[in-house]
């Protein structure tokens, strides 16, 4: 009986490749039908690695501070050269929240299924970051710039494309990419733009305080997701921010969430889609 089954098998698998047919590729197992990659949900599932060391950097009270990312990747996927994005964290520079908060892992993941790679980066936080924001905006920024270094040196490992970087971060997190991609890196040493294609600013444009955006024509490309009702994070703000980019012939885009407060995240399902779309044109021009 087993032979038989054997030879029933063998000749199952002869005829699939005589009539044409393959059989599906892990990436193909993972793959949704019919969907477009970088637009839509294209995998079902993502693979995470966490607490990856990136750097090290001197806190506040003089402690050399291990600096850690998680990295998602869409599960399966064989496809080299991969745009990134490095995700940006909030949480007011102030401890409690890090590179696993909640509503950064959710859209780590959406976006991943998409065919990103995604860094969820930690730095460097502070207990009374307002004392001196200035400090405390130099420390964040030179570690995301440090998150960039690493991610150059990893892109083959990554299968990533180093020309194509997205960084995206909300709140603080929006604050302190905002001060990376649009303020040339407060003349802070070692920080390195190149590659960055993209940035996503959830609501976090920050006022004068926490380094006032100085536009030119050669920023990237910005999308900015604001509630009209921010009792944090001013909503004028982004369109200051908005005015400035257009003034520099800088592509953007304003989402404007009419009546939503700080984080609006119950309106995640339709700023994922304006997200998706502003990135996906980018990307195809690169």
């Amino acid at each position: 009986m087993y032979r038989y089954s054997g030879i029933r098998a063998f000749l199952l698998v002869v005829t699939f490749i005589f009539l044409g047919f393959s059989f599906p590729s892990k990436t193909q197992q993972n793959q949704l039908p019919e969907k477009t990659r970088y637009l839509d949900r294209t995998f079902k599932e993502v693979d995470i690695q966490k607490d990856i060391k990136f750097a090290e950097s001197v806190n506040e009270k003089g402690e050399l501070e291990n600096l850690k990312l998680d990295i998602y990747t869409p599960q399966g996927d064989e496809q080299l050269n991969r745009p990134v994005i490095l995700w940006i964290h909030g949480g007011g520079f102030r401890p409690g929240n890090d590179k696993s908060q909640s509503y950064i892992v959710e859209l780590v993941k959406r976006f991943s299924m998409k065919g990103y790679v995604g860094l969820s980066i930690d730095y460097r936080i502070r207990e009374q970051p307002r004392e001196n924001p200035e400090e405390t905006i130099f420390d964040a920024v030179e570690d995301a710039g440090k998150a960039l270094v690493w991610l150059r040196e990893n892109a083959e490992m990554l299968k990533i494309d180093p020309s194509k970087i997205i960084v995206a971060g909300g709140s603080a997190g929006g604050i302190l990419g905002t001060n990376l991609c649009l303020n040339d890196n407060n003349n802070i040493p070692g920080v390195d733009n190149s590659g960055i294609i993209a940035f996503v600013n959830l609501w976090g444009s920050p006022s004068a305080e926490w380094g006032e955006p100085v536009v030119d024509e050669n920023d990237p490309p910005t999308i900015i997701i604001h509630g009209t009702e921010d009792e944090l994070v001013a909503y004028d703000n982004s369109v200051k921010l908005k005015a400035e980019l257009d003034k520099n012939n800088v592509r953007n885009e304003l989402v404007t969430i009419t009546g939503a407060g700080h984080t609006p995240v119950k309106h995640m399902d339709g700023f994922e889609v304006n997200i998706s779309r502003f990135l996906f044109e980018i990307i195809q021009q690169h």
